[in-house]
């Protein structure tokens, strides 16, 4: 083969390759992006921090060029916090968090979100702040300032200990996305907030965008970077895909909340009270055991305070002790108010989702009194009912005796061959009628029947 074939073939064969890069290429970019979205609404508790973490690895075995978590919070649990933020920024696709709809809000644990993201939005008629942290165990520390400006009392270490390692935190969230670290600072220690444009003005936030398509339009061609590569996000006309929280999730994330956790603990004792009143049905100890367990989970995710729980606990026992020893409802009346106040206490928070409403505070005090009085109430009928066992049941009864009772003798009642004294002779074969039972031995009486006239 001539040295000018070779040539052209080769010269061929390059054009074909370079023509199917280029093909390539066009096949690649004429692609819209792909943008996993994902709802973060309500409180930041371990559900929804597994269903963050595990949207954000679906992204990246999809490959999507982008996560979009669309926020509404109104804060949550820091350690389920800081585990959302870790992923965040150890994801290999940009984060884009956008607080929305308009009258959204991203407070308390969603500002560390939003700072962690790598393009932050928010739409008009949103707002942010009030950092202070919130942890598990039931302290939440104060702020630094009432909201006069004036200086609170004075915290304790442990408090001043979480309130600093958070400032810190969110600090550094902040100057590594280039946003306004001195107010991130003072969300977290003085509980301040922003609104959407407030927010855009201080170097809070990248934009302001009212729905999805103008943050992508808004967003187009910003830079970001990742583990050390940097890129753009290109998302003109992107495909959304959903990434929707599992049903069993969704039911954890709403167990997750103070009053449903207060009344899953009382409707778990009213169960067990009612199983062990009336033994044999099994209803009570089931629904009962499934309120307890339900209850524990919200307990155990959520800030408790052990004084309120144990005033609950004190509570409990008064009015269990109000079925056994008759007090004239002094140990109800005990019992309801320590109710009321534990409840009250059981999760003594600045953050209002973390209180229990004064309704449901009420409301259950009242069910429990009422509970309380319907059951002594049939305990009362239960007691003066005639026994069931025993010999006591043979009272009233007639029988045969089967020999004479002079006083004593056997006599035959119910079905049974009794010992029996009469308080006159009684010959056998006659009629009697059982009056008493003292010692084990019955006490009769002769039947005298009437002669026919």
């Amino acid at each position: 083969m001539s040295p000018g074939r070779r040539f052209s073939d080769a010269l061929r064969v390059a054009s074909h390759f370079l023509l199917a890069l280029a093909l390539a290429g066009f096949v690649q970019a004429a692609a819209p992006a792909r943008v996993l979205r994902l709802e973060v609404k309500g409180a930041i508790t371990p559900p929804m921090s597994r269903h963050i973490r595990d949207g954000l690895a679906a992204a990246e075995s999809q490959g999507a060029s982008a996560v979009l978590l669309e926020l509404d919070t109104p804060g949550g649990l820091l350690d389920s916090t800081r585990e959302i933020v870790s992923a965040m920024l150890n994801s290999t696709l940009p984060v884009i968090v956008h607080v929305a709809p308009p009258g959204a809000r991203a407070t308390s644990a969603g500002v560390f979100i939003l700072m962690a993201s790598d393009a932050a939005a928010m739409a008009p008629g949103t707002h942010l702040g009030a950092a202070h942290p919130v942890g598990l165990g039931g302290e939440s520390p104060p702020p630094e300032k009432d909201k006069k400006g004036a200086k609170a009392a004075k915290p304790s270490v442990l408090s001043e200990k979480a309130v600093s390692d958070a400032a810190a935190y969110v600090r550094v969230l902040a100057t590594e996305k280039g946003r306004n670290a001195a107010w991130a600072e003072r969300a977290v220690r003085e509980s301040v907030s922003l609104t959407a444009e407030e927010a855009l003005k201080q170097n809070v936030v990248e934009l302001v965008a009212r729905d999805r398509e103008e943050l992508f339009r808004k967003l187009e061609g910003r830079g970001f970077a990742k583990r050390g590569g940097k890129g753009r996000l290109r998302l003109a006309g992107a495909e959304v895909r959903e990434f929707p929280m599992s049903p069993l999730r969704r039911v954890l994330q709403v167990i997750a909340n103070p009053n449903l956790a207060l009344l899953f603990l009382m409707l778990g004792i009213y169960g067990l009270i009612y199983e062990f009143s009336s033994p044999g049905v099994g209803f009570g100890a089931i629904v009962g055991l499934t309120s307890l367990i339900l209850a524990g989970y919200a307990l155990s995710i959520l800030p408790v305070n052990y004084a309120g729980l144990l005033l609950i606990v004190l509570a409990i026992v008064l009015l269990i002790l109000e079925l056994q020893v008759p007090s004239y409802g002094l140990l109800s009346v005990g019992g309801l108010t320590l109710l009321v106040l534990g409840s009250l206490f059981l999760f003594d928070t600045d953050q209002a989702y973390l209180r229990i409403s004064l309704e449901v505070v009420i409301g259950t005090a009242a069910a429990t009194g009422a509970f309380i009085l319907l059951v002594v109430s049939k305990l009362l009928k239960t007691r003066k009912l005639p026994p069931a066992v025993g010999a006591e049941t043979l009272i009233g009864l007639t029988g045969e005796a089967r020999d004479a009772l002079d006083p004593r003798g056997p006599v035959f009642v119910n079905s049974e061959l009794w010992t029996a004294e009469a308080p006159a002779r009684v010959e056998k074969g006659a009629r009697v009628k059982v009056v008493a039972v003292e010692g084990g031995a019955l006490r009769v009486e002769e039947i005298k029947e009437e002669p026919h006239g």
